[in-house]
């Protein structure tokens, strides 16, 4: 697998949490101050937060359209001594450059390509995943369409994971119906913020389909409480879908650090694992989902 300071074995990773942003932008589309994480110190505190309680890796996700810095990504990696996976990819209309709409689907595929195979523009650093690819809305635009083939056909050409963004709507499937089309293995997709809507008919009937669920908003309160993640999360486990299913906070604000009064990276391996623990799953489960899958979506 590729981290940003290099490939590394996946058994070296312990646990992982798959959907984070360290080093992002959304400031310039939603006017929010909130949104700007740039200050690579604060995230390095941030982040020894983290690993002081168990982390081990992250899957950092900012796309080139949300201020993607893999030279500070490996920066961070390198004061902290966490696993960081770096992201390629573009995220949903609303934050696409003028150039999706003017460059060909294979070549949008080549850039992602190279992303993974070489580096992110001139910094040397290989991303190691692909996404997260989005759907605004409750549906696909056709400029998210094209972006999703591209990545698709970027995830065939390398044999890297895609993740997808697919929040408050059952999205997920949309996206998958196109990952179909364009002969993805779809045992290589992950459909994120599933826990954003907490429908079982909709979360089996991804996992179905071969795709990880991801529950990845974990301390986003305002989304859903916690204790309904859990409990949703704990009948997927004991319906034996614990081989797909991955976590992460989706950390994107200032007000989610610790710093700012938020829950912080650890949240999932401090608070939310006490919950689940409480509503019986087991630590083979736990384990599955915060070290096993990862380690196998990951590998490439």
């Amino acid at each position: 697998m590729q981290t940003v300071r290099g490939p590394v074995a996946p058994e070296a990773l312990g646990p992982t949490l798959m959907h984070e942003h360290v080093l992002c932008d959304f400031y310039r589309v939603t006017g929010h101050l909130d949104q700007i994480l740039n200050d690579e110190g604060l995230a390095a505190e941030e982040l020894l937060a983290y690993r002081r309680a168990g982390g081990a890796a992250l899957v950092e996700v900012t796309t080139r359209d949300l201020g993607s810095n893999p030279a500070g990504l490996r920066r961070v990696s390198e004061q902290t001594g966490l696993h960081i996976v770096a992201a390629t990819g573009w995220y949903r209309q609303p934050y696409y450059p003028p150039e999706i709409d003017r460059t060909p689907v294979n070549r949008l595929a080549d850039l992602m390509v190279k992303d993974l195979t070489e580096g992110i523009g001139e910094s040397g650093v290989r991303a190691g995943i692909i996404g997260e690819i989005g759907a605004h809305l409750d549906y696909l635009t056709a400029q998210e369409e094209r972006v999703l083939r591209a990545a698709a056909r970027a995830q065939r050409a390398t044999g890297a994971p895609l993740t997808t963004h697919a929040s408050m709507y059952p999205v997920g499937l949309a996206q998958l119906e196109v990952l179909r089309e364009e002969n993805v293995d779809l045992a290589r997709v992950i459909v994120g913020h599933c826990d954003t809507y907490l429908d079982p008919a909709y979360h089996r009937a991804v996992l179905r389909t071969g795709a990880y669920v991801q529950f990845d908003t974990i301390g986003r309160r305002h989304m859903n409480p916690d204790g309904r993640r859990a409990d949703a999360l704990v009948a997927l486990v004991r319906d034996g879908w614990q081989r797909q299913l991955l976590l992460s906070s989706d950390r994107c604000y200032r007000s989610d650090l610790h710093a700012f009064g938020g829950a912080g990276y650890d949240v999932v391996i401090t608070e939310f694992r006490a919950l689940v623990r409480d509503r019986g799953m087991a630590d083979d489960a736990w384990e599955a989902m915060l070290v096993d899958n990862p380690r196998r979506i990951l590998a490439w």
